[in-house]
């Protein structure tokens, strides 16, 4: 089982209840191992099992949960 960092540039998170709604969306999907949401810098970092769940599964939850995901970069 290997796994990746995932870094979110996230635009909608104003205050503590969308910050850990983020987190909760995130951790909450199959492959996530841990999860930090920054809301004053608007960035989730995410490491998941890329052979469990597909990065594109990641941003969709956070778009479908009602936020913007601006960039994402792999590492």
């Amino acid at each position: 089982m290997g796994s990746e960092n995932l870094l979110l540039r996230i635009e909608g998170i104003r205050s503590e209840d969308d910050r850990l709604e983020v987190k909760k969306v995130l951790e909450d999907i199959n492959g996530v191992s841990w999860v930090c949401v920054d809301g004053t810098a608007g960035t989730a970092v995410v490491i998941f099992d890329p052979e469990l769940t597909p990065q594109d599964e990641l941003i969709n939850a956070v778009m479908e949960a009602g936020y913007t995901v601006k960039r994402f970069f792999n590492s």
